[in-house]
């Protein structure tokens, strides 16, 4: 069942992914970028110093347990960053 649900899982995730690059081929959207917390350090094109690291996120649980304002803390903090990498360097047409 766990396998089953990982190949529809996956099959949804990259026809989404095909989706976007249409529109951008078709010029329904201009750009995207994709930002997600567990995305690895070292790939990104620059970080911040204070970079929330990605070890501090990626074990953290999903299962709607009530969450800790340290917590909420590393997580918004990481979205926020990471959001502000991918636009820098991707999508420089929305900053100001």
């Amino acid at each position: 069942m766990k396998r089953s649900f990982e190949a529809v899982y996956r099959k949804a995730q990259d026809a989404m992914y095909s989706r976007l690059h249409k529109y951008v081929e078709t010029g329904e959207l201009d750009g995207f970028g994709m930002v997600y917390l567990g995305q690895q350090d070292d790939k990104l094109p620059w970080s911040p110093p204070d970079l929330v690291p990605r070890d501090a996120v990626k074990d953290y649980p999903t299962d709607f347990a009530p969450i800790s304002e340290k917590d909420l803390d590393l997580l918004t903090s990481r979205g926020e960053q990471l959001t502000g990498i991918i636009v820098d360097r991707y999508l420089p047409g929305l900053m100001p």
